[in-house]
């Protein structure tokens, strides 16, 4: 898989490229290029493609005329919730930019509530297609909400369309400067937090759908009893006693694994404690303790066998040579020390190595699947934990999770996302939403006092506070990523 920064190069090639062949094709005056240009409105610029229509704002209208009634109260009600949010967005950028700030100087890595994503660093390269899906999603929800609440209001659309930056995509409305400045300020008001509103609610939305989901799916999935192996990352599989795509996964060692929280939380507990195997003396008997040349001491034993410390309270700790598997099956409990076992031995891998005189922090993870044998891994928890990503949706038909797993990362992806754009645009920054929001509201406020030079004092004042805020958010945010 190509990293972030061919793939960056590569769209970077390919705009240049497509922006030099339309000013090629424009000089040559081509007429099949022309005709083409008149069929697919497009506006090809540097690094960047725009396309705008005018073909719904017909369509639009005329649903927007039928539900005025409606449309009228929705952005009342969306306008106070917004601007209830205006001194609370302040406050949560400000926090963060502290927190962000508290970061870089004492080298932590402590998640801020918003942080700006880099595809490549903070955003792995397989959530990109999230990333992107989720963008075009929340600007073109933004975007209606503008669109419906200006021509609920007479104010007629000029187009609406996309637009890709490199590899970016969002959506756009154009409406006419003249009558949406010749509304009254509250009518301003109301188109300027419509889309805020809009993200509010899509937010709201996806939320409510993240808690349902696992009731809208008890005819498809069951959840609560072990997880699904959805994809092995840079993980190669060896036969059919190691994880495999669809695995269902119902315990690490003696830690029962009912969901994805679960399964982080087996994990980190292997990684912090011990566990050794309760087995008959019966079986020890039978076999003879190594002399540390054998498997303990990394010898060509090793590949098929696992060296064992045995705990007993009655005869010195001695070393095995044992097979794990074997072990394991029979063994009927878990122990990390002798009293653990009643009237039986405790086993405890061991991975110390004579040799070169240390300790090796690997552990013996038996990870148990339903109707399959469990699977026995030597090595540190995060190595699974990285390569294995799991759901909590287990199929109760031949339907895979991974389609609901795409499903449910989309809508946390739009719960965040959409929540960041709504706090970010109603901040007074320049060049968003929250710019108009207080030039609107300060002519509400100011109106008939006549005070015109302190409104615009006022005005400035926010939107420079804002802008500041948002500037300062993001270097700090960037320059924590790459500290």
């Amino acid at each position: 898989m190509m990293d972030a920064t061919t793939v960056l190069g590569s769209v970077i090639l390919l705009h240049i490229c497509i922006y030099y062949l339309d000013r090629y094709l424009k000089e040559k005056n081509s007429q099949r290029y022309a005709s083409f240009l008149n069929k697919v409105p497009v506006k090809i610029d540097f690094m960047n493609v725009r396309w705008a229509t005018s073909m719904f704002n017909k369509a639009l209208c005329n649903w927007a005329m039928m539900r005025l009634n409606f449309l009228c109260r929705w952005y009342n009600i969306g306008t106070v919730i917004t601007l209830l949010l205006f001194i609370p967005s302040l406050i949560l950028l400000a926090s963060t930019a502290i927190v962000s700030f508290d970061n870089m100087m004492h080298f932590k890595k402590e998640e801020a509530m918003l942080q700006p994503v880099v595809p490549g660093v903070n955003l792995p390269s397989y959530d990109l297609p999230y990333y992107l899906i989720t963008l075009l999603v929340c600007t073109v929800v933004h975007e209606t909400g503008h669109a419906i609440a200006a021509v609920s209001d007479q104010v007629p659309l000029v187009s609406i369309g996309l637009i890709l930056w490199l590899i970016i995509p969002a959506a756009f409305v154009e409406l006419p400067t003249s009558n949406v400045a010749g509304l009254s300020p509250w009518k301003q008001l109301k188109i300027y937090c419509a889309g805020v509103w809009h993200n509010i609610v899509l937010s709201a939305l996806a939320f409510v759908m993240l808690l349902m989901l696992p009731i809208l799916l008890i005819p498809l999935f069951q959840s609560g009893d072990g997880v699904s192996v959805i994809n092995l990352n840079a993980y190669s599989t060896d036969g059919h006693h190691d994880f495999q795509i669809g695995d269902q996964l119902t315990h690490i060692n003696d830690c029962r694994v009912t969901g994805a929280e679960s399964w982080k939380r087996c994990l980190t507990a292997v990684l912090h404690e011990s566990s050794g195997f309760c087995v008959d003396n019966s079986y020890l008997s039978s076999m003879s303790p190594s002399d540390q040349s054998g498997c303990c001491n990394d010898s060509e034993l090793s590949r098929s066998h696992l060296c064992f410390l045995s705990l007993q309270d009655i005869v010195p700790k001695k070393h095995y040579c044992l097979r794990a598997r074997e072990v394991s099956q029979l063994s009927l409990a878990w122990c990390s020390n002798h009293i653990g076992c009643s009237n039986q031995s405790c086993l405890m891998p061991s991975f110390h190595s004579e040799s070169v005189n240390e300790t090796d922090f690997s552990r013996l993870i038996i990870v148990k699947r339903k109707n399959a044998d469990p699977i026995l891994f030597v090595g540190l928890p995060n190595e699974i934990f990285l390569s294995v990503y799991v759901s909590d949706y287990v199929p109760r038909i031949f339907i895979g999770p991974q389609f609901i797993n795409f499903i449910e990362h989309l809508l946390r992806y739009i719960f965040s996302f959409s929540a960041g754009l709504a706090i970010l645009n109603v901040v007074p920054c320049m060049f968003m939403d929250g710019q108009h929001i207080v030039g609107a509201l300060s002519e509400i406020v100011f109106e008939g006092r006549g005070n015109i030079s302190l409104k615009r004092q006022i005005q400035c004042a926010l939107v420079f506070l804002g802008t500041s805020l948002v500037v300062i958010n993001i270097a700090f945010g960037v320059l924590t990523l790459f500290l």
